[in-house]
């Protein structure tokens, strides 16, 4: 009678074990073979296994274009032995005795009934705790712990990670004891030949083993009986389960090796299990945390809309058009502003604009005077005649009066015809002189005369041009006083101040600064066809703060470089240092830093805003408008600092203490 023998296939997950009583086996993925494989890697005829009289198999290619491997290598023609693992494309396959079968869960094949069933006993309740167990770091301990177990091993080693990368995960004896520097106590190059080719290695005596016997590690840790076995992770080889005996021979034979096969299938699985566990508990914890994070933005966010919600519905309270209406007979809207002091100009130019007197617009730079000026041109009867502009301060004096007044042709050195002047061009209509208080004092001799007479004289020219224009000047000097120091002609002064106007720097109207940002926010949204950005109630603070040096320009500048730097919402992280950090300053000041003054930058910003929000208080009466447009904030932002420095409005009392009375503030 021929015996029978077996063929365990593994692909991936997959087992079958197929008996054969035939002496030869063909495998391929032709249906015609004994054994199909559904692998791409495998040809038609892939290989044959062949049974001699004697009882050896011969492991056969069919000239396949990936040739089958035995123990890592290419075979043609090779003696197979039982227990031998062969490789076609990505499918292995071991020959197995029929009497020799591995374990499983629910059989075993050894050949001693009594022992037969202490194994499985053993193998069902090490499968019982490796299933139960979720800790990854837990189990793959309870995996050695129970491969020495079932091998009677003296040590047992777990290996894990990529090939040329595996570490020593656990290292234990038969005492449950760690092994200490176990990356020294373990063959090195047998582990890695189990990781490499996924065959299992058995010796019962590596000293005499002509396989390892000339490996340095063997002969240096006197190793003897060693099994190591490949672990696999959902088909992947992903780290060698590693049991040695260095003081006997032939501790391990082909029952433990199976024992040791059917615990590493089991444990491949408790540990990805364990892993997905591990996976999904810091995913678990990772995403509440976001949620965490997500439920304090969203309030952060809701806290921040409220507060923009009530500023905006504070604004629209107070804008009325923010210069377009309130009770003034023309329309301001082109010019932000609704400040006590903005209405007090607007006021002026009602009963400017219709005059035809010269007008004097003074204020520090970037207040807007050309915006005035424009504003009395298209507002009054002119409107329909010319609107001429020059910056007095940015002409040399003999290029200036050219520019003024015109010239004839041959008047100077290539004045090769005539030229009218500003004032003949401006007739009709009205003529901006800014930085006139930089006009040289022979140029304001002849600016005189031309407002005197109504005529102007080209240089060069003996005849008189009759011109009909309204002057409009302005300066960021005080020309009063240049005027009582002689550097500028008094009886000038008289003729352009006849109808003056003085506009306040923005640090004096500070309730305004919220329009001009949504103004200049308009007008960036229609300059890049983009969305029109927002401002955080913190960054609007912070520009209603700051003392604006530069005035409305540098405020404008301000508000277009935040937008530029900011994804669609303008943070006071956004704004420029100096701006969003503003360094106080107080009237008497020592030079001594807070700290050398026994206190703090916040502490001194407290005193210093709790004082002067009193002071206001007081004078105001407990007028919460009228305070805010005391202290240039808006009455939200006021609102907002009663309530965070606890002040009582009732009878102007305050939480905490009250400052001295005498220390002042210099705004």
């Amino acid at each position: 009678m021929v015996d029978s023998f077996l063929l365990i296939v593994r692909q991936g997950e997959d087992r079958k074990t197929h008996r054969f009583d035939q002496d030869a086996v063909v495998i391929g993925r032709s249906r015609e073979c004994d054994i199909v494989l559904g692998d791409r890697l495998v040809s038609r005829r892939h290989c044959r296994l062949e049974r001699r009289d004697g009882g050896e198999f011969l492991l056969i290619d069919e000239g396949a274009s990936n040739p089958v491997k035995l123990r890592g290598s290419k075979v043609e023609q090779e003696e197979i032995h039982y227990g031998d693992v062969f490789v076609a494309g990505g499918t292995e396959i071991q020959l197995m005795a029929v009497e020799a079968e591995r374990p499983s869960l629910d059989e075993t094949a050894l050949a001693d009934g009594a022992q037969n069933a202490k194994d499985l006993e053993a193998f069902i309740r090490v499968a019982k705790a490796l299933n139960e167990e979720s800790d990854l770091s837990q189990l793959l301990t309870a995996i050695v712990d129970a491969a020495i177990e079932l091998t009677n091993a003296e040590r047992g080693f777990l290996l894990l990670g990529e090939s040329g990368e595996s570490t020593v995960e656990v290292a234990r004896n038969f005492a449950q004891e760690e092994v200490h520097t176990p990356e020294f106590k373990i063959s090195r190059t047998i582990a890695q030949r189990v990781r490499d080719s996924g065959v299992p290695e058995l010796t019962t005596n590596a000293q005499e083993d002509d396989r390892f016997s000339s490996l340095a590690s063997v002969t240096d840790l006197r190793l003897r009986s060693v099994l190591c076995i490949p672990l696999r992770i959902r088909g992947i080889v992903d780290g060698v389960l590693y049991v040695d005996n260095r003081l006997q021979n032939q501790v391990f034979k082909e029952r433990e090796k199976a024992l040791l096969m059917s615990l590493a299938d089991h444990a491949g699985v408790a540990v990805h299990n364990a892993r997905t566990m591990r996976e999904l508990r810091a995913k678990q914890t990772e995403l509440q945390s976001a949620l965490d994070r997500v439920a304090q933005l969203n309030a952060a966010l809701r806290g921040q809309v409220q507060e923009q919600l009530a500023e905006i519905a504070d604004m629209r309270e107070r804008l009325g058009g923010a210069g377009g209406g309130g009770g003034f007979k023309y329309d301001y809207a082109q010019i932000v502003g609704d400040s006590r002091r903005m209405r007090d100009v607007f006021g002026l130019l009602d009963k400017f604009i219709d005059a035809e007197d010269p007008v004097l617009i003074l204020g520090e730079s970037g207040t807007g005077k050309e915006l005035i000026a424009r504003a009395i041109h298209r507002l009054g009867p002119r409107n329909k005649g010319p609107f001429v502009s020059e910056n007095c301060a940015a002409l040399p004096e003999s290029l200036l009066e050219s520019e003024l007044f015109g010239y004839a042709k041959g008047a100077f050195t290539g004045a090769d015809k005539a030229r009218d002047g500003l004032f003949v061009a401006a007739s009709g209509g009205v003529l901006f002189l800014d930085e006139v208080g930089e006009m040289h004092v022979d140029l304001q001799k002849k600016l005189l005369r031309v407002l005197q007479e109504g005529e102007v004289r080209p240089l060069g020219s003996q005849k008189v041009v009759k011109v009909d224009v309204r002057l409009i000047t302005a300066t960021n000097r005080n020309l009063e006083e240049l005027a009582r120091e002689g550097e500028f002609r008094e009886d000038l002064f008289y003729r352009l101040a006849v109808l003056p106007v003085t506009l306040p720097p923005l640090r004096e109207r500070r309730e305004d600064i919220p329009f001009l940002v949504d103004r200049f926010l308009t007008e960036l949204s229609k300059e890049e066809k983009s969305p029109k950005p927002r401002i955080s109630s913190d960054a609007l603070e912070a520009l209603t703060l700051y003392r604006w040096p530069g005035n409305v320009r540098e405020l404008q500048n301000e508000v277009r470089r935040a937008s530029i730097l900011a994804d669609g919402v303008i943070m006071r992280s956004h704004l420029s240092e100096r701006v969003r950090d503003p360094v106080p300053v107080e009237d008497g000041d020592s030079g001594l830093v807070p700290a050398e003054r026994g206190t703090t930058l916040p502490d001194l910003i407290r005193e210093l805003e709790i004082r002067e929000i009193t002071r206001a208080m007081r004078q105001s009466e407990g007028n919460k408008s009228r305070t805010a447009e005391m202290l240039g904030v808006s009455r939200f932002a006021l609102q907002r600092k009663l309530e965070k420095y606890a002040i009582e409005t009732d009878d102007q009392k305050q939480a905490a203490p009250a400052p001295p009375a005498d220390s002042e503030e210099a705004s």
